[in-house]
């Protein structure tokens, strides 16, 4: 008996001790009809269980369904350990029922059909919720929300507008109206009412907005709308009334350089542009945009039709010869739509320094090319690239940015020597594209700066690093974090280069890097940035990470998110050890997995690990993998 009892204390030790020292993670509360989450740190698989069904269930992956208020116990079991946890399910609050606005000032009465919960606002600077009566008073106008709280945390909850004044739209319709003629204002606010100041020039309805011409003048017409809340607010216009036609007068700049566009004005509207001489100038008939065609000077009318006759204001418009860099950008995948940015960049060979001086946005709707042009330009050296909305997107695809005429890279680009008063036409950008490739490998690296000569090393931090194929064609691009690092990952065997690209710096690219299903990846692509010399240089070579015989081993996705998959093909049954350890060796994660011979797989969750880079090995008698992981959330 006595031995029993020993027993039976030990057993009931070990449990508790188990308890104390329980793996499981999730909430310790839940609201019915919700969904929960339980994680188990050992990321070993076991199978889930719940002790109440009717109070809550548990699937595969640990997502809990609150079914009804209760307490049920959810367990992990792992061979003949369990991990437990206590689940409190408290019932949900009814819907709140009551009116959803309330005027400053003014106060509404909410209620619940649960007893015995408390009401808050979401923002007492719109409305206070009165604790425990759900009287809502409105303090300033917006929208706020108002929660209904039980046990457990559990709530419901309902918008409710706060309003002071109505909101009243813009008035929209014509300006002018014909003696004897009628004419239509709107304005989206419903409710309101028209009046005119003066009825004996026009008057209108007070419900319709049909303003009739009676007398040539002007008049105000108001559209007033009055708030529920109180109070009201107008919008007025003024309406000319007139016996027939006026050009009224055309302003805007007077000159205009050939390749380029102004705009002319007018201030009586629906009129019609017209140019006296296309061949010098064109105008857009509705809009006024006067675009020059070749040096000369060319008269610009604006026709007014009105109450049965016809008016013409005339202006005069000087073009002048072109004096800059023009071209075209040219898409080598045929038709674009989207906007392009072109830039005109000075480069002093003296200071090394390379500088935008000038912009553009250029939209593109569906041609093969579009037209740029910079004038007015001083004598000097300049550089012009262009690139598009897509391949700005890091990580995204779609056309290289690219100096002319082709060139990548500024310091293999074409320079255009300019003379003042001169045009340097047909400086074209000829734009390839990039796309994603897609396999089990990667490249990583980092750039650091200066000389790496024993002093403190530093990194290049947010500095763009292109992949490109045997050709020099983009195939992806990303950005070094906070310890200069990068990683290319998804790859496919076959040949790369690496160039980090910095303004005002000359890169020699990382060359002669090859994957293939036996060195799938590439480690150590390093760089290192010098601010004398201005030049970015490839360190030591990298070499492949290779497995110990004809094993394979893959882990992806590179960089992750949080699961990391691991791939292996391996020639006979294997016990391996996987560990993850950060940047200072200390281990993150360890676990022993049984490799069968053939192909399998195995899944890590990083998603609980710190953004940064990690190294991942995997041991066995056979097979020594080790790879650097870039975790990014």
């Amino acid at each position: 008996m006595k031995k029993l009892f020993t027993l039976t204390i030990v057993a009931l030790l070990v449990q508790f001790a188990s308890f104390a020292q329980s793996r499981l993670s999730g909430p310790r509360t839940a609201c019915t009809g919700a969904t929960v989450h339980f994680y188990d740190s050992t990321l070993i698989s076991g199978t889930w269980s719940s002790s109440n069904t009717t109070v809550a269930t548990i699937d595969s992956t640990g997502s809990v369904s609150a079914l009804s208020t209760g307490v049920t116990v959810i367990s992990f079991t792992t061979g003949s350990f369990v991990d437990t946890l206590m689940l409190y399910v408290y019932a949900s609050p009814a819907a709140i029922s009551g009116p959803s606005s309330v005027c400053v000032g003014a106060s509404i009465t909410l209620t619940d059909a649960t007893a015995g919960g408390t009401w808050s606002s979401s923002s007492t600077t719109i409305a206070t919720a009165g604790l425990s009566t759900g009287i809502i008073t409105g303090v300033s106008s917006g929208t706020v929300n108002i929660f209904y709280t039980t046990g457990g945390s559990c709530y419901a909850s309902k918008v409710v507008t706060v309003g002071s004044s109505t909101f009243i739209d813009s008035i929209l319709g014509p300006r002018t109206v014909c003696v004897g003629s009628t004419i239509n204002l709107y304005d989206s606010t419903a409710g309101g009412v028209w009046t005119s100041t003066s009825g004996t020039i026009a008057s209108i309805g007070a419900t319709t907005g049909v303003v009739t011409g009676l007398a040539v003048g002007t008049t105000t017409i108001s559209y007033t709308v009055t708030s529920s809340c109180g109070g009201s607010i107008s919008r007025a216009i003024t309406v000319s009334v007139i016996s027939g036609a006026s050009a009224g007068t055309i302003s805007g700049p007077t000159t205009v350089v050939a390749g380029s566009s102004i705009t002319l004005t007018d201030g009586v509207t629906g009129g019609t542009w017209t140019s006296g001489s296309t061949s010098i100038a064109t105008i857009n008939p509705t809009t006024g945009v006067v675009t020059g065609v070749s040096a000369g000077v060319a008269v610009i009318s604006y026709t007014v039709t009105a109450c049965g006759s016809t008016t013409t204001a005339t202006y005069t418009v000087t073009v002048t010869a072109f004096d800059g860099i023009a071209g075209n950008v040219y898409f080598s995948h045929g038709s674009y739509y989207g906007y392009v940015k072109v830039w005109l960049i000075n480069y002093n060979p003296g200071t090394h320094m390379l500088t935008a001086i000038d912009s553009q946005n250029i939209y593109c709707g569906g041609a093969a090319s579009v037209a740029y042009s910079f004038a007015g330009l001083s004598t000097d050296s300049f550089r012009v690239k262009a690139a598009t909305t897509d391949s700005m997107l890091i990580g995204g695809t779609g056309y290289i940015p690219t100096y002319h005429d082709s060139a990548f890279y500024w310091f293999n680009a074409n320079v255009i020597n300019h003379t003042s008063g001169t045009a340097d036409v047909n400086k074209n950008i000829y734009m390839d594209y990039g796309t994603t490739t897609v396999g089990a490998g990667f490249i990583s690296g980092d750039v650091t700066t200066g000389a790496n000569r024993g002093t403190t090393t530093t990194y290049a931090v947010g500095m763009i690093v292109f992949l490109t194929d045997g050709s020099n064609k983009e195939l992806a691009s990303t950005y070094t974090n906070s310890v200069g690092a990068y990683t290319f990952s998804n790859l496919p065997a076959g040949s790369y280069k690496v160039h980090p690209e910095a303004i005002n710096y000359r890169t020699t690219d990382y060359t002669g890097i090859n994957l293939t299903s036996t060195h799938p990846s590439l480690s150590g692509a390093s760089f290192v940035q010098h601010t004398v010399s201005k030049t970015i240089t490839p360190t030591i070579v990298a070499v492949n990470n290779v497995n110990a015989n004809s094993n394979s081993i893959v882990a992806f996705p590179n960089p992750t998110s949080g699961k990391l998959n691991i791939n292996w093909s391996v020639a006979s049954n294997e016990t391996a050890t996987i560990i993850v350890a950060d940047i200072t060796g200390r281990e993150v994660f360890k676990s022993n997995v049984e490799m069968n011979a053939g192909n399998g797989s195995y899944s890590i969750d990083l998603s609980n690990m710190n953004n940064g880079l990690y190294v991942i090995s995997v041991k066995s008698a056979t097979i020594n993998y080790n790879n650097k992981i870039q975790v990014q959330h």
